[in-house]
């Protein structure tokens, strides 16, 4: 399951259909075949990318059917949901292929639903992908996804991960397949090939922007500025932006009241999550959840109030930035000892 996401056959395809619920799915296995064509002797000149589902398709046919003085030729259709392509396209981008001599396509697009996919549309361009060349389908990679592709790696590399500590990972690393596995090799690493631990990610793990505002949070419910605000300044070392800083707290916060009213109602963070952003990743409204119960409902209102104040100081005043940050935080702290 783990090596599943990415293409692991290297030879050349006719067509290599690309479908996946996760854009950056598209584009590391467009690297794949990218590296496939080099390996081809199939260079830059000889590639042309189309990126619009409403893209020339007489030029491209017009390519397709043009001997490249290189050689054979690799065309890319990509960066777009495949219910963008209308049925005119998907017939003529199949007797294009079908027709040309020496040229190769990618197309990696995007899907919304599953369903979509055994629709009459696309079953021409799917079906030509099985009979002349590679079909491959990628499901949504969830975070489980990534905690068990971590494990596997950690395993491979005869570190031992406990399940706990892949998803501490996923959650620091956000959805990044391939900053997760340097990640792993490293803490592997660092372990000396033995059980990586959560001392050892928090030692020398790489963290999101989302990930360290939760700890900012963190230090707040427990009521420690100074360290909240030792956190924030990691971050601005790190060339984070103070208004990016802002929102990212403005984001956690609002989650924060949305769980609150929705605890009050008898109703549980996986349906917060379902009803507003499910394609985010869950733990963050776990988390809201679980610090919902450091303020009341009137100092939640409090906060946003006091954060659309900061936004507008932040960029309306000469003031320093992180200053005004550090009085927020300072505010924040004082509001949740209120309520």
């Amino acid at each position: 399951m783990a090596a599943g996401y990415k293409i692991d056959n290297t030879n050349m395809q006719k067509l290599w259909l690309v479908l996946s619920k996760d854009s950056f799915v598209c584009a590391d296995n467009l690297k794949v075949i990218s590296k496939i064509a080099e390996d081809n002797f199939i260079d830059s000149d000889s590639i042309s990318v189309f990126d619009n589902a409403k893209f020339d398709i007489d030029e491209m046919a017009d390519l397709a059917q043009t001997v490249s003085f290189f050689g054979d030729r690799l065309i890319v259709v990509k960066d777009f949901d495949i219910s963008e392509l209308s049925d005119e396209y998907v017939e003529k981008l199949c007797s294009i292929i079908t027709d040309s001599d020496g040229t190769h396509f990618a197309v990696t697009l995007t899907y919304d639903e599953e369903k979509a996919l055994s629709g009459k549309k696309y079953a021409p361009l799917i079906e030509l992908a099985k009979k002349q060349g590679l079909l491959h389908i990628v499901k949504e990679i969830n975070d489980k996804y990534l905690a068990d592709l971590a494990q596997e790696k950690a395993k491979n590399l005869g570190a031992p991960l406990d399940k706990e500590t892949a998803n501490y990972i996923v959650q620091n690393v956000g959805k990044n397949i391939s900053l997760i596995m340097c990640e792993v090799e490293k803490y592997a690493a660092a372990s000396n090939y033995e059980k990586i631990t959560k001392e050892t990610v928090d030692a020398i793990g790489v963290k999101t922007l989302e990930a360290r505002i939760f700890d900012v949070i963190d230090l707040i419910c427990n009521k420690k500025p100074v360290k909240a605000l030792e956190t924030l300044n990691t971050l601005y070392a790190q060339g984070t932006d103070e208004i990016a800083v802002l929102g990212a707290l403005a984001t956690s916060f609002i989650d924060i009241h949305r769980c609150k009213l929705a605890k009050k109602n008898g109703i549980s963070y996986q349906t917060v999550h379902s009803d507003f952003e499910k394609r985010s990743n869950v733990y963050r409204y776990q988390k809201a959840m679980n610090n919902a119960n450091k303020f009341s409902e009137k100092s939640l209102e409090d906060i946003i109030s006091l954060m659309l104040k900061t936004d507008i100081s932040l960029k309306s005043t000469s003031i320093e930035k992180r200053h005004l940050i550090d009085i927020l935080v300072t505010q924040i702290i004082a509001k949740g000892m209120a309520g």
